[in-house]
């Protein structure tokens, strides 16, 4: 299965997504290609992004803001688009077999704070987009 997540400037939200989604879908044994792209990309990855994607064991390496055109947007099983203001742009994408809308803000700052909200919010719409349970902390 290939997974695609979309945002409009892909530094943040779809990074995110990407490295969030990679973890859960494993620990629950999923086998998936994972990608993150941004339709204007950003030229780097924030290091609070890093920093707080890390402290939840999420592996960052590798994940950078990219183009549309440098993951294999036409393979994809699963398209996922994580805010409304781009919807509309990516009708061109052909994914076949499933398309989700997920209206996830732009984050109004790169506070730590901030995105560790945004962190566990994406966590938890994955969680329910791809039907996981939570992990129990004991």
């Amino acid at each position: 299965m290939k997974i695609g997540f979309v945002s409009r400037k892909g530094a943040v939200r779809a990074l995110m997504a990407e490295a969030i989604a990679r973890k859960l879908l494993q620990d629950a044994g999923i086998k998936a290609e994972i990608y993150s792209a941004g339709l204007e990309p950003e030229r780097s990855t924030p290091r609070e992004v890093i920093e707080v994607l890390r402290e939840k064991g999420y592996l960052t390496r590798g994940l950078y803001p990219k183009p549309l055109r440098k993951i294999p947007y036409k393979q994809l099983d699963v398209l996922v688009i994580l805010d409304n203001e781009i919807k509309e742009k990516c009708e061109f994408v052909p994914s076949h077999k499933r398309r989700e809308n997920l209206a996830i803000e732009e984050p109004k700052s790169l506070s730590i704070p901030e995105l560790r909200r945004l962190r566990d919010k994406i966590e938890q719409e994955l969680r329910e987009l791809f039907k996981l349970e939570a992990k129990s902390s004991k």
